[in-house]
């Protein structure tokens, strides 16, 4: 008798409960992944954010010595840093891109290469960002490509 009279007290409350505790968060995320057998690292990092209207994201990426590589090793002999963000929504549903990208020879990137975009939210909003990082190893022909690619839908709706 008394489960049949918290049911409704139960029910009231998940229906009370804001539809925005419901909505994907943001999946910013990065990665650093290791290139040429562990001697440089290829950045990556994507920043999702929102505000009560909008949404956005801001790609960056960057090669640089890894970390925890030991002894001396020449720079990279050639790399290209891209960065791409994409969006679209209900109103305009064809994708809007942006894209940075730098390369060089024997360097490294220095500051990373960042884009962003903002859309509006509604039910049809979605958020796409792909950071790529190309890298040719000292004494090798052979280039040596990571990607890291993240998308939101919904924007958090």
């Amino acid at each position: 008798m008394r489960l049949i009279r918290t049911l409704p007290m139960l029910a009231a409350l998940l229906a009370a409960l804001p539809l925005a505790a419901l909505a994907s968060p943001p999946p910013s995320d990065w990665q650093n992944a290791s290139v040429c057998n562990g001697k440089y690292s290829a950045q990556m990092k994507h920043t999702f954010y929102e505000t009560a209207t909008t949404a956005g994201v801001r790609g960056e990426a960057g090669v640089v010595r890894h970390p925890f590589a030991h002894g001396s090793f020449p720079n990279p002999a050639y790399y290209l840093v891209e960065v791409e963000v994409s969006s679209r929504s209900d109103v305009h549903p064809n994708w809007v891109v942006d894209s940075r990208e730098r390369d060089g020879y024997d360097s490294y990137s220095g500051e990373p290469v960042q884009v962003g975009t903002v859309v509006f939210k509604n039910a049809g909003c979605k958020l796409l960002a792909t950071a790529r990082v190309s890298v040719q190893c000292p004494g090798s022909a052979a280039i040596e490509t990571k990607t890291f690619t993240r998308n939101w839908d919904g924007c958090g709706l």
